[in-house]
């Protein structure tokens, strides 16, 4: 039994038969190769699967973390625009106002000061950004200038740009600004400027800063925001 031998025999129509003597042990050994090779596919396949599902997760995971971020982003913008606009206050002369008013007064300034929302409303769906603007004084009409930019450079952005005038007690004022220097086709940026007259008897003092309202082709509001005169008035 020592001696056993298997006997492998090659045969081709051209040539020779060639005859390999294996013992059992090389025998075994092919075998065990063989098998250790199908363990091995079985645990990639297995390992593969398993990284494929928590890549998927992870993916999952950075979407909704990247969908947090940006609600914590307006969340933030939102509030450093109400600060800036308490900061343009002066809280002694806000506090001493207040002590003046009686209290039948101060009830009804307390129901408009629930309009501060619709006064101070702000959106941005991180689609456009709005960035250094300006506005001058030009004889009886003003001079508004700011940078817009596609937030998503990976498609065109295409809309129009709008303007409103917040008066000091809280009304607003569509201003028909030219709607060539308003509207925008971008792939980045645009530096929009436009010139418009002040609305019928009002004067500069009466405004108490300007709101910026970014819209695309099909309506959507997209961006908007208000800056006090005291931030932007050149």
């Amino acid at each position: 039994m020592g001696n056993t031998k298997y006997n492998v025999l090659f045969m081709r129509d051209d040539d020779t038969v060639k005859r390999y003597r294996l013992s059992p042990f090389w025998v075994n050994v092919l075998v065990w190769l063989i098998l250790l090779l199908a363990a091995c596919a079985g645990i990639g396949s297995w390992a593969g699967y398993i990284f494929w599902t928590e890549n998927g997760d992870l993916k999952q995971e950075k979407i909704e973390l990247q969908k947090a971020l940006n609600d914590a982003s307006v969340q933030l913008e939102r509030l450093e625009n109400v600060n800036k606009i308490l900061d343009s206050y002066d809280p002694n002369e806000l506090q001493s106002l207040l002590a003046a008013v009686p209290m039948e007064e101060k009830k009804v300034e307390s129901a408009q000061v629930m309009d501060l929302r619709k006064l101070l409303f702000y959106k941005n769906l991180m689609r456009a950004g709005v960035e250094n603007v300006k506005l001058r004084k030009s004889g009886s009409s003003l001079a508004l200038s700011f940078d817009l930019n596609n937030l998503q450079t990976s498609s065109a952005l295409s809309g129009l740009a709008k303007v409103q005038l917040i008066e000091n007690d809280g009304q607003s004022v569509e201003i028909k600004a030219n709607q060539n220097d308003m509207s925008f086709h971008i792939q980045r940026f645009k530096v929009v400027r436009t010139r418009f007259g002040f609305p019928s008897g009002a004067e500069l003092d009466d405004i108490y800063g300007i709101r910026l309202m970014i819209t695309t082709n099909k309506g959507e509001l997209i961006f908007s925001e208000v800056y006090p005169l005291s931030r932007v008035l050149n």
